[in-house]
């Protein structure tokens, strides 16, 4: 009876967790972007700010587990939500753009951290009768959090302190249930299998799932709306496209895991990477519609983080015990590689070819990783 309400209070925590992550990461990448495109600045700058983030979590993922270790979950946890909270605040605060290179990069510290060790905690809950549609839950969790930070630019505008401040609000109330739940957060035990690039090493096909993820997702909530603005969609309108793309995720990730929990998932996994590809192939010829426009991501959206959340699956399934923080931590660190180093190449391409070169990036990620799959899978790897 403990052990089972231990499990649900984990749960809860685990889901307002990543949810708080994905308001932080679904409100800023949209509202940041905006504002950059609205004093001026072109596409590339844009793009580098947004590269920031990638390179902090670059930097704090390899020390998640580590810090877990010493401190605990659940305090790791609030205090990675407090810095969010405060480095929020202070970007809407500060004076200068250059300032918001080096807030982005505590802010994305902290987020980060909120990522790593919220999916070590499902992966580490669920077991291999359920992995998939836990797994699909908490992407559920972040697809709503991802849909509400552009849903609340919507409500609030992209002007003032208000969508910094209720983000801030958010994130802090993720606290709760962290705190409820300390008890039931699990203890790290020693790793045995190298840690972060001893997974690597271990599995490069399913872990470059969060790559290619971290890539599209880059463009896809980061600078879409700039591609959508310059279509000839409202600020409004373009941040409520992105809105259309986590509602899909959302609706998509439970059908998913339970295909997951009785199908190969590696065959599941290479058609929502195809379907990415078919995505962004198809968005220039949608965008003349808001009504295509929306549709299409809804369903490019929900395939879109099947990539992520199945990849996440397959961690679980893959690597046990005090392995699979490690093995987590590197998967966001991947993440993290495709935040960091597609955003400029995306915010070039939108640039030079305007704005269908950000369509073309995308289909070219996505492509790329299909072939890599593909000759994984040829070679039984």
């Amino acid at each position: 009876m403990v052990a089972e309400l231990h499990k649900r209070l984990g749960l809860v925590a685990i889901l307002s967790t990543c949810g708080a992550f994905a308001v932080g990461i679904g409100l800023t990448l949209p509202l940041l972007s905006l504002i950059l495109e609205r004093r001026g600045f072109p596409g590339w700058v844009n793009g580098l700010n947004l590269a920031t983030a990638g390179l902090a979590a670059f930097f704090i993922t390899p020390q998640v587990p580590r810090l877990l270790r010493r401190f605990g979950t659940a305090r790791y946890l609030t205090a990675s939500l407090m810095l969010s909270a405060t480095a929020l605040l202070a970007l809407y605060a500060a004076p200068s753009l250059w300032l918001w290179f080096p807030l982005r990069f505590v802010l994305s510290i902290g987020l980060n951290g909120l990522f790593v060790a919220s999916e070590f905690w499902i992966n580490q809950l669920a077991d291999e009768s359920n992995r998939g549609r836990y797994v699909a839950l908490y992407g559920i969790a972040i697809s709503g959090g991802f849909g509400m930070g552009p849903a609340i630019l919507y409500v609030m505008g992209t002007h003032g302190i208000a969508p910094f401040a209720a983000g801030s609000v958010m994130l802090l109330l993720a606290v709760v249930p962290v705190l409820i739940a300390r008890k039931a957060a699990p203890q790290l035990t020693e790793e045995k299998g190298g840690g972060v690039f001893g997974a690597l090493r271990a599995a490069p096909a399913l872990l470059s799932a969060a790559l290619v993820f971290g890539a599209l997702d880059a463009g896809l909530y980061g600078l879409f709306p700039v591609y959508a603005v310059r279509s000839g969609f409202s600020e409004a309108h373009a941040a409520l496209a992105v809105a259309a793309t986590s509602l899909g995720s959302m609706v998509f990730q439970y059908p998913l895991g339970m295909l997951a929990d009785r199908f190969d998932r590696r065959s599941l996994l290479l058609i929502c990477v195809i379907a990415s590809a078919a995505g962004a192939v198809a968005a220039p010829f949608a965008i003349g519609s808001t009504a295509a426009t929306y549709t299409l991501l809804f369903v490019w959206g929900g395939l879109m983080l099947g990539i992520y959340t199945l990849g996440l699956v397959l961690v679980g399934q893959r690597f046990k015990a005090g392995d699979l923080p490690g093995a987590n931590a590197a998967y966001v660190m991947l993440y993290a590689a495709g935040l960091l180093a597609a955003p400029p190449v995306e915010g070039v391409a939108l640039d030079a070819w305007n704005p269908t070169g950000l369509m073309a990036a995308l289909a070219a990620i996505s492509l790329i990783y299909v072939t890599f799959l593909l000759v994984r899978r040829r070679r039984g790897a």
